[in-house]
């Protein structure tokens, strides 16, 4: 006679839980997920709904998401009425954002948590549907013990993940009911309803773009079963995963692949069903939409921008730092404020042995000096007044199998040094409160825009702590530095979608760009070409009469010579001694301004 589920689930979380060995007995999906939590060391922490003011600010973020859902919810609440569950909508970080279904079964829901407002995230609720399918990007069911957390045994839940059309991952569809009740068509349910939410997103765009609409069968065009892409242009920007699935294609070929490369045809309206083949070979009956009017404003799909970009003048100094991190041995980031630390640390972490583990950052100078503490190294219940129920398990313990990054390092104040110092000899962590200690183990990168030897001389930082962290140091020069910063705008201006809009920046406009001081950086310069692209209208060519005034006046080296040296010790006094940046804002080389301050001294 075969072991019932519930029987095999309860011996697989003695196992794992008692005997500390992971039972062949479990999916392989939720083996991985209860391996990753027992490694940040999840545990019942209770739940903290959001504030209404904070939730109705999620409900805006999300609006989109939730009118084209909408229909999909109202529709799965009528096929789980009868069945002991409720139907959940969250957004892209697992917080609930809707909530419908079986009014009995509600009130079980709410014990448990599975409220608007509560976040159901792998990283706070352990294995759960939701949870772990944001962190698959897949579909997941949880049944009852195959649950991490012991309280919430008592429910089954299945959940799909929900993309938009530019491949972002904008939240989870989920359905959870009574653990002791069959809900075999569950999983079935919430994919199918993925789908067509999906479906629904891509349809509602079909005005601004062409939209072509695929399927083998001519008679299911226009039902939800059919693939479906968007063009501008000739260029694929947006695809549901049905017509992606069909084509052999991945969200990373939106923004890169042509009509041509997919169909052998023309891109051109097509009314009535048609059949095509594709560069494989395969066929399809087909309609293709017109857009209707040229774009006015900023496209509401478009590839995601690749952080990556970013760093990729400094890819020898990424390699390296790969090698060092790996090798257990701290990474330092030195530049100036908005020059992209967090940005390389994050593709550091990406690159490295432990990208699978978490990345947690920490600014240590955004924290009041009493936070930092209790943020860093956690603390038990009731360790003091205000502490959250449960305590708070701590950045440190947080990032165990990852990456920590300790953003603006130099901020920390001395005692705090002191115990960082101690966790690094030691790989413990003992949380306020506590008498018990944890054992940590992640890579460490820090980063500061400080002159870190300067602030040890001065009695601000711990030589100890210093020597400890800056075996390998990688410093990122500010903006007016780089060495081919036009090249560099260009090709965040690609990443960001201006090429694929066919927008063109003007050789004047790049000079002028080339020339600007920079004092923000890289987080600047994004802002200015998101600004830019958001105010452009596709084909457009954009010249100096584009940009913002405060980027359109430069000073010429002829009224450089015409004027005193105030103007000089004043540029430079305005940009902190940097002699780089006053040259830039004066419209001179460096050389022309040790020149010109020698002739006026």
């Amino acid at each position: 006679m075969s072991t019932s589920l519930p029987v095999l689930r309860t011996q697989a979380r003695r196992q794992f839980f008692e005997e500390g060995v992971c039972p062949s007995s479990l999916p392989q999906q939720i083996a991985e997920s209860w391996l990753r939590c027992r490694q940040q060391g999840i545990a019942d922490d209770g739940f903290d709904p959001l504030v209404s003011a904070d939730l109705q600010q999620a409900l805006q973020a999300n609006e989109h998401l939730l009118r084209v859902a909408l229909p999909e919810l109202d529709g799965l609440y009528e096929q789980v009425l009868g069945t002991q569950s409720v139907v959940l909508l969250t957004d892209a970080a697992g917080l609930i954002l809707n909530t419908t279904g079986n009014p009995q079964f509600m009130k079980k829901a709410e014990q448990v948590a599975l409220l608007p407002g509560v976040s159901w995230a792998e990283a706070s609720k352990g294995t759960n549907a939701i949870g772990t399918a944001l962190a698959l990007a897949d579909s997941v069911q949880v049944r009852g013990g195959e649950h991490f957390l012991a309280q919430n045994i008592g429910i089954s839940c299945s959940a799909s993940p929900v993309f938009a059309p530019n491949g972002r991952l904008a939240g989870v569809l989920n359905v959870s009911g009574d653990a002791r009740l069959h809900h075999l068509h569950a999983l079935g349910l919430v994919r199918l309803a993925a789908q067509q939410i999906e479906h629904r997103w891509l349809s509602m765009a079909g005005d601004e773009h062409w939209l072509l609409r695929l399927h083998p069968r001519s008679e299911l065009l226009g039902s939800p079963r059919e693939g479906v892409l968007s063009f501008i242009g000739e260029t694929l920007i947006a695809a549901n995963r049905v017509a992606l699935h069909w084509l052999g294609l991945s969200w990373q070929d939106l923004g890169r692949s042509r009509f041509a490369d997919l169909f052998e045809a023309a891109l051109k309206p097509i009314v009535a069903p048609q059949q095509i083949y594709t560069q494989r070979g395969q066929h399809f009956y087909i309609t293709i939409t017109a857009p209707k009017a040229k774009l006015a404003t900023r496209p509401l799909i478009e590839p995601e921008f690749n952080e990556r970009s970013v760093v990729q003048p400094f890819q020898k100094q990424l390699d390296k730092a790969v090698r060092v991190l790996n090798a257990g041995v701290a990474v330092l980031l030195q530049g100036e404020t908005g020059s992209g630390k967090e940005v390389f640390a994050r593709a550091l972490h990406q690159a490295s042995q432990r990208s699978k583990g978490p990345f947690v950052a920490i600014n240590c100078a955004a924290l009041p000096e009493s936070l930092i503490e209790s943020e860093l190294f956690g603390y038990e219940e009731g360790a003091f007044t205000g502490a959250k129920r449960k305590g708070y398990l701590g950045k440190l313990r947080e990032a165990h199998g990852g990456v920590l990054l300790l953003d603006e390092i130099g901020d920390m104040p001395l005692a705090m040094q002191a115990r960082l110092l101690r966790v690094l000899q030691e790989r413990e962590v003992t949380p306020l409160g506590s008498s018990q200690s944890y054992k940590v183990d992640f890579a460490i990168v820090c980063a500061s825009h400080r002159d870190l030897p300067k602030l040890v001389a001065e009695g601000g930082f711990r030589a100890d702590l210093f020597y400890r962290l800056q075996d390998f140091t990688v410093r990122l020069p500010p903006l007016c530095e780089h060495a081919n910063l036009p090249g560099f705008i260009t090709g965040l201006w690609q990443e960001l979608g201006g090429v694929k809009r066919q927008i063109r920046l003007e050789d004047e406009l790049l000079g002028a760009l080339n020339r600007y001081p920079w004092p923000g950086n890289v987080r600047q310069l994004l802002s200015l070409l998101k600004t830019l692209l958001a105010l452009a209208d596709d084909g457009d060519s954009l010249g100096i009469r584009d940009l913002p005034e405060a980027y359109q006046v430069p000073v010429s080296q002829a009224s450089l010579a015409s004027n005193s040296q105030g103007l000089i010790e004043q540029t430079i006094a305005q940009f902190e001694g940097n002699i780089s940046k006053a040259a830039a804002a004066l419209g001179v080389a460096r050389s022309t301004l040790y020149r010109r301050r020698r002739s006026l001294a």
